[in-house]
């Protein structure tokens, strides 16, 4: 996601995936001028997109579904 297009990636492009019937719908920011990382995943329920599971940098992002996914968004930041 950048910053140029931060509504697109927060508002627009959700709405339509949900839409579209799309179940999970996963959001990764990451700054290397910040030093900063955030993983975001989404799941489609009756009232729309709600957060299923969330990390940031330093602490484990973990889901089972729709795979099976564990790692420290830190990872993102390494060379």
């Amino acid at each position: 996601m950048s910053p140029s297009s931060r509504k697109r990636d927060r508002i627009d492009k959700p709405a339509r995936c949900a839409e579209a019937g799309i179940e999970y719908f996963m959001r990764v920011e990451v700054s290397y001028a910040r030093q900063h990382a955030e993983v975001v995943l989404l799941r489609l329920d009756e009232a729309g997109y709600r957060v299923h599971a969330k990390a940031l940098a330093g602490s484990r992002f973990e889901t089972e579904v729709p795979f099976p996914l564990a790692f420290d968004p830190a990872e993102l930041l390494e060379d």
